[in-house]
C-alpha cells in the first residue's frame, strides 16, 4: 500500500505534480480518515472502504469524486485516502510479453537493445502498456559518447 499523508485538507500544501503522480481516474483507494467524508446515495463511505476514483478536481477542497462497489458516490479529500497497491497484471500482447521477459532477465533495456534482440521498434509504447498493467518501470535519460540522448528503462522489483 502506498502511504500518502497530508495533515490539512487544503490543497495549498500539495503540488500539481504530486497530485498527478499519486492519483488517477479508475484507481482504487482505501478511506483512512472519515472526518470530512461526504457520501451520497446508498450507504455512503466508511473508514476502511475501498473506493474507485471517478473524477479528480485539483482546485477544490473535495478533490476526489469516488464510488463504492454498490454504486454509492461521494467526495473525498486527498488527506483521507491511501492508494491501494494492486498486483501487476501479465500482458497478453506477444511483444509486451517479450519486453517484460527481457526486462526481468536484464533488469534494464534501451530501444536499441529491444530492436536488436526482439525486433521491437516501439519500445516506449510497449513500456507504457506495461505501466498501465501495473508494472513499475522507471525511465532514465542518458547520453551516449556522441551526445545523443536515449532512454534506459529499469524494471523495479515488486
Amino acid at each position: 500500500m502506498i502511504r500518502f499523508v497530508c495533515n490539512q485538507p487544503n490543497l495549498q500544501q500539495l503540488s500539481r505534480e504530486t497530485i498527478m503522480n499519486k492519483f488517477r481516474i479508475g484507481q482504487k483507494v482505501r478511506i483512512t480518515n472519515t472526518l470530512f467524508v461526504n457520501g451520497k446515495g446508498g450507504k455512503g463511505f466508511s473508514f476502511g472502504d475501498v473506493v474507485e476514483i471517478i473524477e479528480l478536481d485539483r482546485t477544490g477542497h473535495w478533490p476526489i469524486h469516488a464510488k463504492t462497489a454498490d454504486g454509492s458516490t461521494g467526495l473525498l479529500g486527498y488527506n483521507e485516502v491511501d492508494a491501494v497497491e494492486e498486483p501487476a497484471k501479465e500482458p497478453t500482447a506477444p511483444m509486451a510479453k517479450a519486453v517484460l521477459d527481457l526486462l526481468r532477465r536484464k533488469g534494464a533495456i534501451t530501444s536499441l537493445e529491444a530492436q536488436g534482440v526482439l525486433r521491437c521498434r516501439q519500445l516506449p509504447a510497449r513500456v507504457l502498456d506495461l505501466k498501465r498493467l501495473g508494472h513499475k518501470i522507471v525511465t532514465e535519460m542518458k547520453m551516449d559518447p556522441t551526445g545523443q540522448k536515449y532512454a534506459r528503462y529499469h524494471l523495479q522489483a515488486a
